[in-house]
C-alpha cells in the first residue's frame, strides 16, 4: 500500500505539504495542491482515518453502549446507529453492560480512553451517575429506549406508556379481566411506563390492577419462564398474559409448551417488541412494535450534530417514536 512518503516523492513535495493538502490544515498553493492529489490518485493512496482522527485528538468513531446484543431489539437499533454513522464515514464500537450500573462505568472509562467522538447509551436502572460523568467531561452523549428525566441530554425512545396501554385494551375488549403481566424487575424507565399503561388501561375499564397478577423477573427467558410459571400455578383464573419484551415472550411461550396451554384459546397473549419470528410463529403471536432501526438512526443524527457543534444550546432533544399494535393470532383465534 501506497504510504504518505510515497506520495511526497512522486509529487515531489515535503510530506508536511502532503499533509496539508489532504488534512486542509494550512495553505498550499494551488499548483503543489494539483501535485499530490495527482499523485495521490496514480498511487491510490488512501489516507489512513484513525491517524487522522488521532492526530486531531479525535478517533472518527462513535460508541454504542447497550444491556445486551442478543436481545433481538438492538441489532436492531445497532443498524440504524451504523448506516447513519456509515453515511459520515466514522466507524461503531459496540459494548454490553449486562444491566450492571457497575460495567457500564468500566466500559465507559474504557472507551474514553479509546477517544470515541460520542456515545450512544440505553443506561442501566442506575447509570444517570456515569452519564454525567461524561457529559461534565465534555463527550457528545444522547440516550436511547430509556427516558433519563433528571439529566440534560438527547434522547430517543418509544411511547411505551400507551403501547401497553392499548396490548391491555385489546385483551379486555375480548373480555379478559384476569391478565397477568410479566415484567423486567429493575426501575429501567421504558419497563415503568410499560407497567403504568398496563394498570391504566385496567382502571380505565373498571378493573382493580391485582399486584398479584404483576410478577417480576430478569431480562433473560429463564426468568421469564419461572415468573409464567409462578403466575399460573398460583393464579389458575388468569385468561392472558401481557409480556413486556421479546425475550420475556419467548419465556411465556416455553411455559405452555412445558404445561401444554394452548394459546389462545386457553390463554391469550400480547407481547412488547416484534420480532421477525412472531408473525411466522405458530400460533403467531399478536405485539406492540416499536421502531427501533428509527430509533438508532435518529439518535445518530443527533449524535453527529453534537459532534460538529451545531447543536451547541442547552435545549436538549426528546424524539418520543410511536408504536403500533399487531393483532394475531395469540390473541384472537382464527
Amino acid at each position: 500500500m501506497a504510504t504518505m512518503k510515497d506520495v511526497a516523492k512522486l509529487a515531489n513535495v515535503s510530506v508536511t505539504t502532503v499533509s496539508h493538502v489532504i488534512n486542509e490544515t494550512r495553505y498550499v498553493s494551488p499548483e503543489l495542491t494539483e501535485r499530490v492529489n495527482e499523485a495521490i490518485e496514480e498511487l491510490n493512496y488512501h489516507p489512513d482515518p484513525i491517524a487522522q482522527g488521532l492526530s486531531k485528538g479525535k478517533s472518527q468513531t462513535i460508541a454504542l453502549v447497550v444491556s445486551d446484543i442478543i436481545n433481538p431489539f438492538f441489532p436492531q437499533v445497532a443498524r440504524g446507529v451504523e448506516d447513519r454513522v456509515r453515511e459520515n464515514e466514522f466507524s461503531l464500537i459496540l459494548t454490553n453492560t449486562d444491566e450492571n450500573p457497575g460495567q457500564e462505568k468500566h466500559n465507559l472509562s474504557l472507551l474514553q480512553s479509546k477517544r470515541v467522538d460520542g456515545f450512544i447509551i440505553s443506561p442501566t436502572s442506575q447509570g444517570h451517575t456515569n452519564l454525567k460523568t461524561l457529559l461534565e467531561d465534555g463527550f457528545p452523549v444522547v440516550c436511547i429506549d430509556r427516558k433519563l428525566p433528571d439529566i440534560e441530554v438527547d434522547q430517543v425512545y418509544s411511547d411505551n406508556e400507551s403501547g401497553a396501554y392499548r396490548a391491555t385494551e385489546h385483551l379486555i375488549e375480548l373480555g379478559h379481566r384476569n391478565i397477568g403481566i410479566i415484567l423486567e424487575f429493575t426501575d429501567i424507565s421504558s419497563f415503568a411506563d410499560r407497567l403504568k399503561g398496563y394498570k391504566s388501561a385496567l382502571k380505565d375499564h373498571g378493573i382493580n390492577p391485582s399486584e398479584e397478577y404483576i410478577r417480576k423477573s430478569g431480562l433473560e427467558v429463564e426468568g421469564a419462564f419461572a415468573s409464567t410459571e409462578s403466575l399460573l400455578n398460583d393464579h389458575p383464573e388468569v385468561t392472558a398474559i401481557f409480556s413486556t419484551n421479546d425475550l420475556m415472550t419467548e419465556g411465556v411461550l416455553r411455559a405452555f409448551k412445558k404445561e401444554n396451554i394452548k394459546c389462545p384459546e386457553e390463554i391469550a397473549l400480547v407481547g412488547f417488541d416484534d420480532p421477525e419470528w412472531a408473525a411466522s410463529f405458530n400460533p403467531s403471536i399478536t405485539s406492540v412494535s416499536q421502531q427501533p432501526y428509527e430509533m438508532g438512526y435518529q439518535a445518530t443524527r443527533l449524535l453527529f450534530k453534537k459532534i460538529r457543534g451545531e447543536d451547541s444550546g442547552c435545549d436538549c432533544k426528546k424524539i418520543e417514536l410511536n408504536t403500533e399494535l399487531k393483532i394475531r393470532e395469540s390473541s384472537v383465534s382464527q
